[in-house]
């Protein structure tokens, strides 16, 4: 049996031979993903200013404090659909056009329950917090990619376009 990533710093351990995606998901905590830190601001920050670091860091999302807990997200589809063509938007606070009180995880809750999250509310990128709601990492889309490609590289490779699609023959040499 090989020692699971339930927990960064966990001794549990499984047989994987049997392990299914599904199983994975529910035990393991969102902190066992590799993310990316967040590009994080005070609300107050001019829009122009996160706009250039989300750029200059090629991040989807910014993070957005008030008193150094979570206040909001401001995301590309922000960008797109308040923003685009209003150019005095650049010199305003990013906290008129953040998506205010966005739905989060904490340090605790599954990968499972993000993906869920994410299906339901349309969102690729979910803060996680800390017991106090200090932002402590952000999970993205990529991030539950990258995590099951590399556990699950066979499954997910070999997937094929469409999942009820059969091979009536064998492709390739």
């Amino acid at each position: 049996s090989i020692a699971m990533a339930c927990r960064p710093g966990s001794r549990e351990t499984i047989d994987e031979s049997n392990v299914t995606i599904e199983d994975r998901i529910k035990v393991v905590e969102v902190m066992a993903l590799a993310m990316d830190p967040p590009a994080v601001f005070d609300v107050e920050t001019s829009l122009r200013e996160v706009i250039h670091r989300m750029r200059d860091e090629n991040v989807g999302c910014a993070l957005l404090t008030r008193d150094g807990e979570l206040a909001g997200i401001f995301t590309e589809r922000d960008l797109v659909e308040r923003v685009l063509g209003n150019k005095a938007a650049l010199d305003l606070p990013v906290a008129k056009w953040m998506t205010p009180d966005p739905v989060r995880v904490t340090q605790n809750d599954t990968v499972r329950k993000t993906v869920r999250l994410m299906q339901q509310r349309g969102c690729r990128s979910i803060p996680v917090v800390d017991e106090v709601g200090r932002i402590t990492g952000c999970v993205r889309h990529k991030h539950i990619i990258n995590y099951l490609a590399e556990h699950f590289s066979e499954q997910v490779l070999n997937l094929p376009p469409n999942p009820e699609q059969l091979a009536l023959e064998r492709e390739g040499g």
